[in-house]
């Protein structure tokens, strides 16, 4: 069997800072309310004239130049977003056309939250499918602050704008994609909304902007950290209790918490919302960049989505 790993990540956000005191002046909100409530102080956002794909090539090349990867060399880039500057191109053909990666397919996801982690289960079945397939780009860049409502005090304050990128590759991988793991209940579809085309046509704005039932994904999200930190190891062998981090998807630190709370021994929960809110897919790939040169040769490290759909994923790596 084919060995796929994650050789190098790559990040960008906006230069705009969007701060809960920024946030003060617009609704009735505080600082405090909304740090004790969602654990964010500040994001980046666009400013009107900037366009999401330029922040996900930025994020694309560092990931290529860190590995020294002609971009030219990769077979595939697959993007999630679900909050794409155009309908038609895809963001990857934008991203691979400003990259100069002129040589491979290229094509976008929609998984909402879980973008990423089903962006890197993509690549790996890819590759360990094609002997003729070496290396994929799998991005993830989000505008979430484009169809934020800003007069909503509950949802306003919880989005960011970012993107990430990740080469992964079945040449020598260095990090290994040991397990991968992709769900979603469409039950609960209408739990996480954003509109669409209808909405604005008929203006209907108010269904256009994001909209979400809260308690009802606030306990997915938990039941699905639970359940993957004892599904996923089991899967490759090993126990929960030898994961080393997790990176969960960054939507509200109270989330994050409640994850914590569930799981066995001494696993660090990653979390970096209080700097980016919640980039929706993005958000996963921001933490992973950060704390890149912290982990350790043989750490496990673990992804785990969770977002509208309602859909989840996972992702298990040995450093």
């Amino acid at each position: 069997m084919k060995e796929i790993g994650i050789s190098s990540i790559g990040a960008a956000v906006p230069e705009k800072l969007l701060t809960n005191a920024d946030l003060e002046k617009m609704v009735d909100t505080t600082d405090e309310w909304i740090t004790t409530r969602t654990g964010i102080r500040e994001r980046h956002i666009l400013r009107p004239e900037e366009n999401i794909y330029e922040i996900v090539t930025k994020a694309a090349r560092m990931a290529c130049d860190t590995i020294e990867l002609d971009p030219d060399k990769l077979d595939f880039i697959v993007s999630s977003t679900l909050t794409p500057d155009r309908f038609s191109p895809a963001q990857a053909c934008e991203v691979a056309r400003e990259l100069g990666a002129n040589h491979g397919f290229c094509f976008d996801l929609n998984a909402a939250c879980s973008g990423f982690v089903f962006g890197l289960a993509m690549a790996e079945s890819l590759l360990k499918s094609r002997n003729d397939l070496s290396y994929g780009l799998v991005t993830a860049g989000e505008q979430l602050s484009r169809v934020t409502d800003y007069s909503d005090r509950s949802s306003c304050v919880l989005f960011g704008d970012g993107a990430t990128a990740a080469v992964v590759t079945s040449d020598r991988p260095q990090h290994l994609l040991l397990c991968t793991e992709l769900g979603s209940d469409p039950s609960m579809s209408q739990e996480v909304v954003i509109g669409g085309i209808n909405d604005l046509l008929q203006d209907r704005r108010s269904n256009y902007y994001f909209r979400q039932n809260g308690k009802v994904v606030f306990k997915f999200a938990v039941s699905k950290i639970k359940e993957l930190l004892e599904t996923v190891p089991a899967k490759v062998g090993i126990k929960p209790e030898q994961i080393k981090y997790v990176i969960p998807h960054q939507a509200n630190q109270r989330i994050i918490a409640a994850g914590k709370d569930f799981s066995i021994g001494d696993i660090e929960f990653i979390s970096n919302i209080e700097k980016y809110g919640n980039t929706s897919s993005a958000s996963i790939g921001l933490a992973l960049h950060e704390n890149w040169h912290r982990f350790q040769k043989g750490d496990y490290v673990m992804l785990i989505a969770f977002g509208g759909g309602l859909s989840w994923g996972a992702a298990l790596i040995q450093w």
